[in-house]
């Protein structure tokens, strides 16, 4: 089990900007709605050399960004914005939906990665170039090859069985190769709006409210 203090997403229209920009300073993630249709994302600027373990920032890459700007003046002074994409508009909506339940800032939750493995489920990790050493130098080249991995649009990837599960997740959601896990494996942090969206997705399980129409099986 491991205990971590994630962020809270609120909204906010364009006119409480104040109360968006303090919110972000207590530790939680504002949607501010520039227009109607037009939002943006605001998180705590990330401390030096902490972008790839920082949950706000974690935040900015399910969007499927990875730049972000840390205001240096105006209404988010020191604070980190992103615009968020029109295609990704309904995942920060459904954010603040599912968080409309919690009345602070930053909540402590607790995940028992071994009773999930959601992370593990139709999710695309790209192999690095220290991934493909580290495995060829513990002698498991094979990894490399199918069924393990395979080559997609220039990169090597591991591969899915037909049920979305990676290869490697045994049944009891144990990496059969925890020691030479790829990277992107072992810093994929745990509450990051990454983790909360594949416990979503994948099992249903969701960290606040529910959203009013889910595809629920038949």
């Amino acid at each position: 089990m491991t205990a971590v203090v994630r962020s809270v997403v609120r909204s906010f229209k364009a006119k409480y900007w104040k109360e968006a920009s303090a919110f972000v300073r207590l530790g939680g993630h504002a949607v501010y709605w520039e227009s109607p249709a037009r939002a943006r994302l605001v998180v705590p600027a990330p401390k030096q050399n902490d972008d790839w373990t920082d949950l706000g920032i974690w935040s900015i890459f399910d969007l499927g960004l990875e730049r972000w700007t840390v205001r240096k003046d105006g209404k988010f002074a020191g604070l980190a914005t992103v615009r968020v994409p029109d295609d990704a508009l309904h995942i920060v909506k459904r954010r603040a939906e599912r968080d409309s339940v919690h009345p602070k800032a930053t909540l402590k939750v607790n995940y028992d990665c071994l009773a999930c493995g959601a992370c593990c489920r139709d999710n695309e990790v790209v192999l690095d170039d220290d991934d493909m050493n580290r495995f060829r130098e513990a002698g498991r080249a094979e990894l490399l090859k199918q069924p393990w991995s395979k080559r997609k649009d220039g990169k090597v990837i591991l591969t899915l069985k037909e049920n979305g599960r990676c290869h490697h997740l045994r049944r009891d959601n144990k990496c059969k190769i925890y020691d030479l896990r790829p990277g992107a494996c072992s810093v994929f942090p745990v509450a990051s709006e990454c983790c909360i969206a594949a416990r979503e997705y994948e099992l249903e399980v969701f960290d606040g409210l529910a959203p009013e129409e889910w595809p629920w099986p038949e």
